[in-house]
């Protein structure tokens, strides 16, 4: 007889009958917690399988502006908002080659709010689980999924919990498991996106330097030669630092990781006064890797979201926002298919191309962001209008429709970038793409 799966509720074993649930959600962080909350909301019976025990810790704490119009839909905004995490109106960037700085505000005149949050991880990916659960969603922790098998009826799925074997069926399964990505590992495929392979370290700091009045959780980029630094300030004085390398500098460096993070915030002055008399609260972490597209994207009776997906460059803090707003894309296509009772995969083309078109801008952008040509136009905006359109894609748009003005507008923006290639050889500058370091 098998054992009911994880520890959120009590399901005699071996009562998982056929049928049982309309949807197998695998993986409840924020793309398989929004996912998971929108379809429950619909009135759909949604089972929830979580390896981890939440809260736990994660990286990519910062929140776009148009992530909070989908959690106030998700109805769990007021929850995020009372929970006191730093608010963040803008981002400042900044150039060691050529000494510059400068910060970027949340637009005001969009259909998302000027500002966001800048959230501690365990507590956000928690609460968002937890508002899944009062939504009706079953939730169930230290749950390790080991297959799924798609049929004519249904999906069936496999997995352990605590060293016992048991199973589940639904109508739909969704792929919520992250860089782990279960479709991709089982049927597919998962491709390195070429020359964004980087190492990034970080760790949280307490005491570190706050900047004054309503810039203060700004999350800070700061470029040098041998990569880029995230500094994102916390509630709580804490600090968020981490800093994604060239792989030519991980290569080059034979001592331990305390030693390179150490060696990595020296060559960078501007977070070294920074950090100035702070503390470290936390190990370092490493994560490498760091960008690839997974597929199949969409399937007979299965979909994926989030870094199930793909994972980009987190130079735009764009990680949460992508698995939130494919998490809502991806109930409401599940929903219209369990409606109609169609589950092939050309059922599900429109949400793949939703998706892909999404993410294209944010690809755009960071290969183009690891050009020093590109990175000075884009610190030194000459146009309102340029601007304007940047700052809606970064904001979270990208999802949606983008009109003739703003494309144009980006095309502006990089055919400048183009022009100053050539302006910086004749001076002697460098142009080579940090991509290829």
């Amino acid at each position: 007889m098998t054992a009911p799966m994880g520890h959120e509720t009590t399901v005699p074993a071996g009562r998982e009958a056929p049928g049982e649930h309309d949807v197998i959600v695998v993986g409840g962080g924020p793309a398989g917690s929004t996912t998971a909350a929108f379809l429950a909301r619909a009135g759909r019976r949604v089972l929830l399988l979580e390896r981890e025990p939440f809260p736990r810790f994660h990286v990519g704490e910062s929140l776009l502006p148009a992530t909070l119009p989908i959690l106030e839909r998700m109805g769990v905004l007021s929850a995020v908002a009372a929970h006191g995490f730093q608010v963040k109106y803008g981002a400042t960037f900044f150039d060691q080659e050529g000494d510059y700085e400068h910060t970027f505000y949340f637009l005001t005149n969009k259909p998302w709010p000027s500002h966001a949050y800048q959230v501690h991880r365990a507590d956000f990916d928690a609460l968002l689980l937890d508002h899944a659960a009062k939504q009706g969603v079953e939730v169930r922790q230290r749950v390790s999924v080991e297959s799924f098998a798609p049929d004519a009826d249904g999906v069936s799925v496999a997995a352990r919990h605590e060293g016992r074997l048991t199973t589940a069926r639904a109508k739909f399964l969704v792929d919520a498991t992250g860089r782990d990505g279960l479709v991709a590992t089982k049927l597919g495929r998962r491709e390195r996106i070429p020359n964004l392979g980087k190492v990034a370290l970080f760790a949280h700091f307490r005491g570190a330097a706050r900047a004054p009045g309503r810039d203060e959780g700004n999350i800070g980029i700061y470029v040098f030669d041998d990569g880029w630094f995230w500094w994102i300030p916390l509630a709580g004085d804490l600090t968020s630092l981490g800093c994604v390398m060239h792989a030519r500098t991980v290569r080059g460096w034979s001592g331990p990781l305390d030693g390179l993070y150490a060696e990595m915030i020296r060559r960078c002055p501007a977070v070294e006064r920074r950090l100035a008399g702070a503390v470290r609260e936390t190990e370092i972490h490493r994560v490498a890797n760091f960008s690839y597209v997974n597929g199949p994207l969409v399937g007979d009776r299965f979909l994926a979201v989030g870094d199930a997906i793909a994972f980009v460059d987190p130079i735009f803090s764009s990680g949460v926002h992508i698995a939130i707003q494919s998490g809502e894309l991806a109930a409401q296509a599940v929903d219209a298919a369990l409606a109609d009772g169609r589950f092939t995969a050309a059922r599900f083309a429109s949400y793949q191309r939703t998706v892909e078109r999404g993410l294209q801008p944010f690809f755009r952008f960071i290969h183009k962001y690891y050009e020093p040509a590109f990175f000075e136009v884009f610190l030194r905006p000459k146009s309102t209008w340029v601007l304007e359109a940047v700052l809606s894609v970064l904001s979270g748009g990208a999802f949606m429709k983008m009109g003739w003005s703003t494309r144009l507008a980006l095309g502006v923006l990089f055919a400048a970038a183009r022009m100053n290639v050539w302006a910086r050889r004749r001076t002697g500058r460098p142009v080579e793409s940090r991509l290829e370091w």
